[in-house]
């Protein structure tokens, strides 16, 4: 808000409290957070064009034996302790063709998900866990695919590759001397394709369908000089993503090796993390993302479309992940919820994530929390399939596979803290004091549990009145008890600054939905 007259200046309305994480390099200039919301846009005559809706939260669906999250019930008073259990990575996630069994390897350990109890008109399916195989590694991403009228599907872990078949669930390591390890897998009209690790080259099954290997059925990614990161397949494409470079291939069906490279497609983009590629959909069309590096730079998030790079990340995610001593070991899916499709990027060492969102255009975090360390952390998510009309998620730690959904408010049992920090609120055109008499926030409200944890929910303020450097104490208001439909969030008489950010918080496991807000103030000099 500003103003361009010299005597005091009335403000009243939303001043932008919406909006994404977007903290600039110099926090005077922008200080925004947004960490368990994300921007919602509404085209259609709603209240308002842009509100923020809570991220969705856990329920666990199963989990591997010693692993387990602690759920969550309306008898609870407080939250859980932090995991504690033997640490058992969910490493990949794969759904057979079948669509009622799916792949899950955990830990050292290959699992098959079936369907313990179908779903209802009123209930979704319950999943169960059946051991099928072990891997000679027992953490790092596992990249899986089948090959469907083959009878197979193929794991990869890096050293190693392994085959599920699909009629006997027969589960074996790969010994044939002509693989030559993978980090990632793709597939394509009976083929699959393996990149060698740390090298230019890549290979395929043979023969088409087949489980063995010939030596002389490689090729090399040798448009330009970089190494092969990994490969991913896109609209019958082979794209071949190198440190510095991307190239794409296509299936020729040559005599002694299928596929060839397409002419004048080289892009000059590479990729940082192996595991961070996934598919993409935007403005009609299908294509890549991932978290990308080149000749030029690096730490940015490469979309595509068609044969056309482009960097959707920010100056605030740029400048954040520069500090991140390790980022190669990133991680990267995407999913699709509503109108949104969003892109969720696991930085594991640097104990981050961030999504960016196509619907807005605009980033944010998803973060889990210690109530007791008072510490953020990375989300629980690892990796994510889409099986029995459910959005599954594997725990990095638990061994359990959760249900993301919205119509949860905890991760599993544990809190689910959102967080949103206003941009500055300040008389630009005087750079008077700003007299704060009240700030109401249109949540949706009414909506407490009955018993337990959020039964009296309440939204936290906390006001910087130095420009976002630091916070004053928490300042509670109600969300609402159940039923209380007209309750308002609103904060009275809190002081003046010439440099104010709001600072809002919300653990109780309550829905979080937020519209904007209204300021009533007035500046003067």
């Amino acid at each position: 808000m500003s103003g361009a007259n010299a005597g005091p200046l009335s403000m009243f309305g939303d001043f932008g409290f919406v909006g994404g994480h977007d903290p600039a390099p110099n926090p005077l200039q922008d200080v925004q957070l947004c960490i368990n919301f994300y921007p919602e846009v509404d085209q259609q005559n709603p209240k308002e064009v842009v509100g923020l809706l809570g991220c969705p939260g856990l329920q666990e669906l199963c989990a591997a034996p010693g692993g387990g999250a602690p759920g969550f019930n309306s008898t609870m008073t407080q939250w859980p302790q932090p995991y504690s259990g033997p640490i058992l990575p969910v490493r990949g996630l794969w759904e057979l063709p079948n669509g009622i069994t799916a792949l899950a390897v955990i830990g050292n350990t290959c699992y098959l998900v079936t369907v313990a109890t179908p779903a209802t008109a009123s209930s979704f399916a319950t999943l169960a866990l059946s051991p099928v195989g072990t891997l000679k590694t027992s953490s790092g991403p596992v990249c899986i695919r089948d090959n469907n009228v083959g009878g197979y599907a193929v794991l990869v872990d890096g050293p190693f590759g392994y085959l599920y078949n699909l009629s006997t669930r027969a589960f074996t390591q790969i010994t044939d001397p002509a693989f030559l390890g993978a980090d990632t897998v793709a597939y394509i009209d009976g083929w699959w394709i393996f990149n060698q690790p740390g090298t230019q080259t890549f290979y395929t099954n043979y023969p088409q369908y087949g489980t063995g290997f010939s030596g002389s059925y490689f090729a090399l990614k040798d448009a330009a000089a970089d190494n092969l990161v990994a490969v991913f397949e896109n609209k019958e494409e082979l794209w071949l993503l190198g440190d510095k470079t991307t190239e794409i291939w296509y299936d020729a069906g040559g005599q002694y090796f299928p596929f060839q490279r397409l002419v004048g497609t080289l892009i000059q983009g590479g990729c940082k993390a192996k595991h961070s590629v996934s598919r993409f959909y935007t403005e009609g069309q299908e294509g890549l993302i991932w978290f990308g590096r080149s000749e030029r730079g690096e730490n940015v998030i490469i979309r595509t479309r068609g044969f056309i790079d482009e960097v959707v990340s920010t100056v605030a995610f740029g400048d954040e992940v520069a500090t991140y001593p390790i980022t190669s070991d990133a991680i990267g899916y995407t999913y699709q919820e509503d109108t949104h499709e969003f892109y969720v990027l696991i930085f594991p060492t640097a104990d981050q994530t961030w999504v960016y969102d196509q619907q807005s255009g605009v980033l944010h975090k998803r973060l889990s929390y210690d109530p007791y360390a008072q510490a953020w952390h990375r989300h629980r998510s690892n990796c994510f399939m889409n099986f029995q009309g459910m959005r599954i998620v594997g725990d990095y730690q638990t061994g359990s596979l959760h249900w993301l959904t919205r119509n949860a408010y905890t991760d599993a049992g544990w809190p689910l803290l959102a967080k949103r920090r206003s941009p500055h609120l300040w008389d630009k055109g005087q750079r008077g004091r700003v007299f704060a008499q009240s700030l109401q926030l249109d949540f949706r409200v009414g909506v407490g549990n009955a018993s337990g944890l959020g039964s009296d929910p309440q939204a936290y303020l906390r006001i910087s009145r130095d420009g976002g450097i630091s916070f004053g104490q928490a300042w509670p208001a109600p969300l609402g008890k159940i039923g209380e439909r007209e309750t308002r969030t609103m904060w009275r008489r809190l002081g003046m600054s010439r440099d104010m950010v709001f600072d809002v918080e919300v653990i109780d496991p309550v829905p979080r939905d937020l519209i904007g807000c209204t300021f009533k103030g007035f500046s003067a000099a």
